[in-house]
């Protein structure tokens, strides 16, 4: 499932793409977002893969916006103007919509993100043979810890207990940076507070997934996607 989150401060043209995203079966609308600002404190939060993001909004465009964000996942401008083409390929956006934008034209845009996705597979299979650890800081030493063992990770603020199936780590990090780490490592989010090993679940419900000897929730605003994983 692809995670999407529209920011455009139209609420119509939100609905709009909204509308083409629940058509999608592979695509999963996460949140919506009325400004830059919104964006970035949900960005913050959670992780996406794919942003429909408009231009022109109201304090902070969506040009310098997307300047300012570490980590950009892919995006899709969604924009009245043509006059930003060349500088939001310049940024290396996925595509430039036109509003209004057509459904043939939407899955096209989205054929473009697959098509980016797919070659970076044999990259990202390079790095996972070659690194199976990731480091961590505490207790002023750098641990390795081996990827294969930890079962999940719990938030507690603005630290993380990284819990392995021989030691648990506390360390000051937050769970959306070691999402983007551990996501394509076979990790998914279930709860504001929980990243779990998909491999370690062995059961589940609509409203918990069991490891061994622990029950972890599964939060509404995760359900659809985590579900559709397991």
């Amino acid at each position: 499932m692809i995670k999407c989150l529209v920011v455009d401060d139209e609420h119509l043209a939100r609905e709009a793409v909204k509308a083409y995203i629940e058509k999608i079966p592979e695509l999963a609308f996460v949140g919506e977002c009325e400004n830059a600002l919104q964006a970035m404190a949900f960005l913050r939060e959670e992780n996406v893969d794919l942003i429909f993001l408009d231009i022109e909004m109201p304090e902070i465009d969506g040009i310098s916006f997307l300047k300012n964000v570490k980590n950009n996942p892919g995006v899709i401008f969604t924009t009245a103007y043509r006059n930003y083409a060349v500088e939001a390929f310049d940024l290396d956006v996925i595509d430039y919509l036109l509003k209004p934008i057509s459904f043939d034209r939407f899955v096209m845009a989205i054929s473009k993100f697959y098509e980016r996705k797919n070659s970076n597979v044999s990259h990202n299979e390079t790095k996972k043979a070659n690194r199976n650890f990731i480091n961590i800081k505490a207790d002023r030493k750098i641990y390795k810890i081996d990827i294969a063992k930890i079962d999940y990770i719990e938030s507690l603020k603005d630290y993380v207990k990284i819990i392995c199936s021989d030691e648990s780590i506390i360390t000051h990090d937050s769970l959306s940076n070691l999402e983007n780490t551990l996501t394509e490592f076979g990790f998914i989010r279930t709860h504001n507070s929980f990243l779990v090993a998909i491999d370690k679940i062995k059961s589940f419900n609509s409203e918990s997934v069991f490891l061994e000897d622990k029950e972890l929730p599964i939060s509404r605003t995760y359900k659809k996607y985590v579900l559709s994983q397991l």
